[in-house]
């Protein structure tokens, strides 16, 4: 009998082991099934009146909402109410302010201090810039004229000076505006029909603007970037292509303590439209910037996106190029995201697309200076995102990619976000529809498949917008914030209402972490 008992009492053990793992197993599975929700806040919206909202993180110093409202029978254009909310989404302050006739809006840009709202009115030179604070909600509205501007493509902010770009009389103008005297000035050497200015960028440690052009004439190429004193006056003019028939891109930059810059792009040759691969380079002083050619045959992980099969044969390829002494020719259109400073160096994620044209319920990519139809439009398809690390001196470190399956969008946008499980492990995480798909990486080490979850709780999930998907952007350390709108249901004889969310959300494998 004792054995028996003994017998038993081990089984029923062994038993209740095998239970306590299964429901453990369910628990997990739940938990990486959707993100994780933390909080959410809810903004009701009124039926009668034309509303739309921003959302713009501040990281761990919290988020700002903007509720845009439209009323123009009131005599107001547009009506702006902000609200700043902390980590916890909890309320710091409230604020608004109106825009009258004849202005609207055009453009806005935030510092760490201040937000600033660019509006104009189109039949003269007349604008007003309004400035806020984060910290309290504070505003003051700069009033002035900026002549000489006819369309406003960039807006930025140095110290008490606001720069515009855009076009005047069909060519490229750069202004800049005096918060104190109201005086404008153009900046010298841009007004030229063979440039296309690409971006603005403000040095404020350097107290400097730096402008990026693609001059184009006689089939020849170059990228040019000019820097401006605080004053408007040029300091240098650099060319940064070199003698190659290589044609540079676009230019993201980043400032060195030592006072030089590192630019990050992506070149293409004899003045296509397609990369064949990335650049790096420093602008010093120097007369000669050298150039580091970096082609997508040359990293290790850039074709990972396609099956098996198919990159063994591209592979193939470029070896058979190699061997002849050839570069093999790519055509990809690269987004590349602002660069990441990390405690290593810096971070470069990209998206590689192509533009397609929607007709009914078909796609048939097109080529890049294709003609649109009249029952057609065109959008952006998305084949993988490549994210590369970058030491101090910006010299490749590692590089590693993600597929983008069924990634469409009709605005041309940075797609993946990218977040810190902790010193060595990142998550490329991107939304489809109302998916979450997510790769944990070790620099050019892949940790698994890619994980998808539902974005949002099931209970919300039913109520969602499902004509505009909720966004979803990396917030502060595991954190996302999702933002969209949903329907609440009818209640008795009352018709059903529509609300504004914002979620925080926390990525599930942080909380599974020991």
């Amino acid at each position: 009998m004792p054995g028996y008992y003994y017998l038993v009492t081990t089984l029923f053990f062994a038993f209740m082991k095998r239970l306590l793992l299964f429901i453990f197993w369910l628990y997990a599975s739940s938990l990486w099934a959707q993100m994780l929700p933390s909080k959410r806040l809810e903004i009701m919206r009124d039926e009668k009146i034309t509303d739309d909202f921003e959302v713009l993180p501040l990281g761990e110093q919290g988020v700002l909402v903007t509720k845009i409202l439209e009323n123009p029978s009131r005599g107001i254009n547009h009506t702006y109410q902000l609200s700043r909310y902390d980590s916890t989404l909890a309320l710091r302050w409230e604020g608004e302010f109106k825009l009258k006739p004849p202005y609207k809006a055009l453009l806005s840009y935030h510092t760490p201090e201040h937000i600033y709202w660019l509006c104009g009115d189109p039949d003269s030179d007349k604008i007003q810039i309004w400035k806020t604070s984060l910290d309290n909600g504070d505003m003051e509205v700069i009033e002035g004229k900026v002549p000489a501007i006819d369309i406003v493509s960039k807006f930025k902010i140095l110290g008490n000076k606001a720069f515009l770009g855009g076009m005047y009389n069909d060519r490229p103008v750069v202004v800049s505006f005096s918060f104190f005297d109201k005086t404008s000035k153009a900046l010298p050497e841009l007004f030229d029909f063979h440039l296309n200015i690409h971006d603005l960028d403000v040095d404020e440690s350097g107290n400097k603007i730096h402008v990026f052009g693609k001059y184009n004439r006689k089939g020849k190429c170059l990228l040019q970037m000019y820097t401006y004193s605080y004053d408007g006056h040029l300091l240098n003019k650099t060319t940064l292509n070199d003698d190659s028939e290589r044609s540079l891109i676009t230019a993201k930059i980043v400032h060195l303590d030592n006072g030089e810059s590192l630019l990050v792009g992506n070149y293409s040759l004899n003045c296509s439209d397609y990369s064949q691969g990335l650049y790096l380079t420093k602008v010093t002083d120097r007369p000669e910037n050298k150039i580091q050619y970096v082609p997508f045959s040359d990293l290790q992980n850039f074709f990972n996106y396609l099956k098996p099969s198919r990159q063994e044969r591209i592979r193939h390829k470029i070896a058979e190029h190699k061997k002849q002494g050839k570069d093999m020719k790519f055509h990809y259109l690269l987004q590349i995201q602002d660069l990441i400073p990390t405690e290593e160096g810096y971070l470069v994620v990209a998206e590689a697309y192509f533009p397609q044209t929607k007709t009914s319920n078909s796609y048939t990519p097109t080529a890049v200076t294709s003609r649109r139809s009249s029952n057609s439009f065109e959008s952006f398809r998305y084949t993988h995102a490549l994210v590369c690390g970058l030491n101090r001196s910006g010299e490749l470190l590692w590089d590693n990619s993600m597929e983008l399956k069924d990634l469409t969008s009709d605005l041309l946008a940075p797609q993946v976000q990218l977040s810190k499980k902790d010193s060595e492990t990142l998550f490329l995480t991107y939304t489809h529809e109302s998916k979450v798909r997510s790769l944990q990486i070790q620099k050019d080490k892949t940790l698994g498949k890619i994980q998808e979850y539902e974005l949002l709780p099931a209970e919300l999930n039913k109520s969602v917008d499902r004509d505009t998907y909720p966004s979803l952007m990396s917030w502060y350390g595991p954190y996302y914030l999702s933002w969209g709108f949903r329907k609440h249901p009818s209640v008795a004889n009352q018709s059903s209402k529509e609300a504004f969310f914002l979620y925080k959300l926390e990525h599930p494998s942080h909380s599974l972490t020991p």
